[in-house]
Parts: structure tokens; C-alpha cells; sequence
């Protein structure tokens, strides 16, 4: 899916004359900690509830407080993996959505998440696999034609550098089998480290849990 079929037009922007009270009561309705502030279809930034609330700054509308968050925006037509990219930048529960520079809504970070766990990714019975490697050495055919040749199939994957070693890449597997010890011998034997693994059999997960799968995928 894409920004404009997330936006969540039930949490409205606020504008810079809005006073304090409005913005505390939207807050607390529509359970966010931060809030954009729009002027003329622009996005002037977002207030947060931290600074509402602080004691040491208070101020009758909402355009008197610094705004944060002026540059967390995507286009409409932005994939959710672009908009989580934003999010993980900024740190924020939402991120703006505009169209010609028009400021057209938010997307919550909890909407994402609904999403992400229709997906096969999440909702097949399997297993993640952590696997190291050198980028050079890295083919994902290779990787498939194990996986496949042990009666499995990958469902996703994913790759970053190696936090401990620069001149590694980390590559994480969904893959849609229960028993990972004959693929993770076939990786190893093509020349892969596997550093870890789990699986996903009970369907139980929380949303902490799905969000921890869904931010060990797209992690950069």
C-alpha cells in the first residue's frame, strides 16, 4: 500500500491559532503524542505532548511552541517501507503525507503496522534465519535454491550492514518452514554464517511482538 490509501483522516492537523486545550483534548482522543500544525495546506511541523505539558513553556496557542518534524513527509505516493524509513528517522508515531507540497493527512505508525501483519511475512507459520556474509558473496538465487531444495520457500529478506563489522551484510530470511537445521547446513555449506535463528509458530503475537519482526526486516 501506498501514503494516500494509509491517511487516518480521524486525527485532524491543528492550526497555529488553535489554542492549548484543543490540542491537549485531540491528543488525548485520538491517543497520539504528537499532533501536525497546518497553515494554508502547508505543514509547519508537529507539536508534541512533552512540550504541551511542560511547565517551563506554556503558551495560549499551539503556533507559539517549536514545532518539530518539518521534514517528516512523504509523497502520496510513497510505499509504507519509504514511510517507515521517515518514521525510524525522526523518531515519531506519524508522518505527514503531501501531494504537490499540499499537506493531505497522516499516516499513524499503528496503521502500518495493521497492515504489515496481513502479510504473508507475518501470518504464514515458519521460521526468521540471521545469516552474515560478505556483500560480494551475497545472492539471494543462491540463498532461494537451498532454501527451496530443503522443501521450503522464502517469504522475505532483507539486508543491512553488520553492526560489528562493516565489511559484512547482515541478511534476514522469512522463510516458510518449521525445521531450520537442514537449510541452515546448506547455507553454511554455500558459504553463509548463520547467527541465528527463531521461528514463528505461534500465531499469538502481540503488536510488540510484530512490530519487533516487522522493524527486524526493514531495521537499516
Amino acid at each position: 500500500m501506498i501514503a494516500e490509501q494509509l491517511i487516518n483522516y480521524m486525527v485532524p492537523p491543528l492550526k497555529p491559532g488553535d489554542d492549548i486545550a484543543r490540542a491537549k483534548q485531540w491528543m488525548d482522543e485520538f491517543r497520539v503524542k504528537e499532533l501536525p500544525v497546518v497553515s494554508e495546506n502547508k505543514l509547519l511541523g508537529f507539536v508534541s505532548e512533552e512540550l504541551l505539558y511542560d511547565s517551563e513553556i506554556m503558551h495560549p496557542e499551539v503556533g507559539a511552541y517549536p514545532l518539530m518534524g518539518q521534514s517528516c513527509i512523504v509523497p502520496a505516493s510513497s510505499h509504507y517501507y519509504d514511510i517507515l524509513k521517515v518514521q525510524n528517522d525522526h523518531r515519531m508515531d506519524m508522518v505527514a503525507v503531501v501531494f504537490d507540497d499540499q499537506f493531505k493527512g497522516v499516516v499513524l505508525i499503528s496503521d502500518i503496522l495493521k497492515e504489515f501483519a496481513k502479510t504473508a511475512i507475518v501470518n504464514s507459520q515458519g521460521a526468521i534465519i540471521t545469516l552474515q556474509s560478505s556483500l560480494n558473496d551475497y545472492s539471494l538465487a543462491q540463498i532461494s535454491k537451498v532454501v527451496e531444495m530443503n522443501g521450503s520457500t522464502v517469504l522475505g529478506a532483507n539486508i543491512k550492514p553488520d553492526l560489528d563489522d562493516p565489511s559484512l551484510i547482515e541478511i534476514v530470511l522469512r522463510i516458510n518452514h518449521q525445521d531450520v537445521n537442514q537449510i541452515a547446513t546448506g547455507l553454511s555449506k554455500s558459504g553463509y554464517k548463520v547467527t541465528s535463528s527463531f521461528n514463528t509458530e505461534d500465531n499469538s503475537f502481540d503488536e510488540k511482538d510484530r512490530f519487533g519482526l516487522l522493524m527486524k526486516f526493514l531495521d537499516p
